[in-house]
């Protein structure tokens, strides 16, 4: 009895985290790769276009790498639109790579799918209400927006 009470102590002390993990996480992620290429390319293109990167907390390297780290592990869910082809990926990181202040104050890199003819494929289905602005990216929200 003593040790179901410390197992469920340490679950509670643990967070949400550990209850994520002792649920067990699937193997289904889709173009987890495809994620990680675009969120770098937006961690990368924030400081040009003046966002700051306050989050995540990083002690070491610079606020770009902490980004960047962030979204290795964030991107493991995989993108929530399925995969697109690396054409599409390729299309979509370029378009970030190439948004600046003076084309449109970086709404490319803050939120991709707003470039419809690049990263439309971004915005889930309606599922009615939304629009463009309000969806993210991809499964990880972006800490540069």
């Amino acid at each position: 009895m003593e040790v179901r009470r410390l197992a469920t102590l340490a679950l509670l002390l643990a967070g949400p985290w550990a209850l994520g993990v002792a649920s067990g996480c699937g193997t289904g992620a889709v173009d987890v790769d495809g994620c990680r290429q675009i969120e770098e390319a937006r961690c990368q293109q924030a400081p040009i276009c003046g966002i700051p990167l306050d989050q995540p907390y990083f002690t070491s390297g610079t606020s770009v790498e902490a980004c960047v780290r962030f979204y290795d592990d964030a991107c493991l869910h995989g993108l929530a639109v399925g995969d697109p082809g690396p054409s599409a990926i390729s299309a979509c990181v370029a378009a970030i790579q190439a948004d600046t202040k003076a084309k449109d104050g970086c709404s490319v890199v803050k939120a991709p799918q707003t470039d419809v003819a690049a990263c439309g494929w971004l915005m889930p289905p309606s599922s009615g209400g939304s629009d463009a602005s309000d969806a993210p990216s991809t499964t990880a929200d972006a800490a540069v927006d």
